[in-house]
């Protein structure tokens, strides 16, 4: 997997304009069934084929709605490169799907592409390889410079062995109220930094589901990383991905009532890989359900001021709700009836007295606890995904 950076050829793009099925039109308003999204009455260009898709990529400006007629089989990434176009329906049921495992992505939003939305698709990515995603938003080819504000929609989403979709570098993103099924993917909905942290990232009502396990010990059905001020609120989260929500290296950030279900290892892992440096700092862990997690309910590595409050964390391997290693401290949990281990003391403000985790209302606690590693975690090569 090699996005960022990654040695490709440039897609070129199919020059037809003057081919009708793009041409500027009224189509009568069609509604579709993924959570009642309304295709637009008024698209700018109507397409049915690859060929059209492409031509208006090329001709489109600034505001530019392209909608997509049926099921359009995609041999080569679509790149948008436009500010604010949106890619959405012409009718139900319409989107993308690939036909060759060449595809890094079916949609790829690079340098330029800020503000682009695509909303209200079916992307069908279960013939991408390993290396690809449905839906790629951040610097395509080079170190992870800019693509903010970008908005995933409404989509049901059929994921790759790779990666549902992914996002570098976007802050202000939004992906909401998708759909997304896997068939064991290395990762999920995977967002992370590019050569700045990312601010003020949004999470929310997506369902996500893996039919076989996941891949990575690190990732999962929803992965963040390196984000200020994100919100990751009302997302289910079910099957056997390693972590329901893997996420690192935020700081200032809500995890709120989102219903997390049979991950193969942890309902909310933080900081699962152990080489990164970053903390998860001062966020709010708040009213999630986590269910059905084989080794607890959730792992704070690396966790330091951060509240827990209103969780329901039973029924988990062992009863075990939370879990903080030697590296965490200054934690506060309220609440949780379960057993928590406890190992956590760790100097946080970095004053050479050690900062414990404060734990009211809670089940058991237990101390000195080696509860070992989950799984092996040796750490797979990876020149992209963090």
């Amino acid at each position: 997997m090699n996005h960022i950076p990654r040695v490709a050829l440039l897609i070129a793009l199919v020059a037809a304009c003057q081919d009708r099925s793009v041409a500027p039109t009224a189509d009568r308003p069609s509604y579709s069934t993924m959570a009642s999204v309304a295709c637009p009455s008024s698209p700018t260009f109507t397409v049915s084929d690859e060929a059209g898709l492409r031509a208006a990529l090329a001709a489109a400006s600034p505001g530019a709605v392209i909608a997509i007629r049926g099921m359009i089989g995609i041999g080569a990434d679509v790149f948008v490169t436009m500010p604010n176009v949106t890619l959405t329906c012409a009718a139900s049921g319409a989107g993308l799907f690939a036909l060759s495992p060449s595809l890094d992505a079916l949609i790829v939003v690079d340098l330029g592409g800020s503000g682009v939305v695509v909303d209200g698709l079916v992307l069908d990515a279960s013939a991408v390889s390993v290396d690809g995603e449905a839906y790629f938003a951040g610097d395509f080819f080079g170190p992870g410079l800019p693509v903010p504000g970008v908005r995933f929609t409404h989509n049901t989403v059929t994921c790759s062995p790779g990666a549902c979709i992914f996002l570098a570098g976007t802050s202000g993103a939004v992906v909401s109220n998708n759909t997304f099924t896997s068939p064991g993917s290395v990762t999920g909905v995977h967002v992370q930094l590019g050569v700045e942290d990312l601010d003020s990232v949004r999470i929310e009502g997506n369902t996500v589901v893996a039919t076989a396990p996941s891949t990575d010990f690190r990732f999962g059905g929803i992965r963040l990383v390196g984000a200020r001020h994100a919100v990751v609120r009302d997302n289910i989260v079910t099957g056997p991905w390693a972590n329901a929500l893997s996420l690192a290296s935020l700081s200032m950030s809500i995890v709120t009532e989102n219903h997390l279900n049979g991950a193969a290892i942890y309902g909310i892992g933080l900081t699962r890989n152990p080489f990164l440096t970053a903390f998860v700092l001062n966020s709010t862990f708040r009213s999630n359900v986590v269910t059905g997690a084989a080794s607890g309910g959730v792992f704070a590595r690396k966790a330091c001021g951060n509240v827990f409050v209103g969780n329901n964390l039973q029924g988990n391997g062992s009863n075990i709700g939370l879990i903080f290693p030697d590296t965490s401290g200054a934690n506060t949990v309220v609440g949780n009836p379960s057993v928590i281990v406890d190992n956590g003391a760790y100097d946080c403000n970095g004053d050479g007295v050690n900062d414990p985790n404060i734990i009211t209302g809670a089940g058991a606690v237990m101390h000195g606890v080696n509860v070992g590693p989950a799984v092996s975690e040796a750490i797979v090569s990876s020149n992209r995904l963090q």
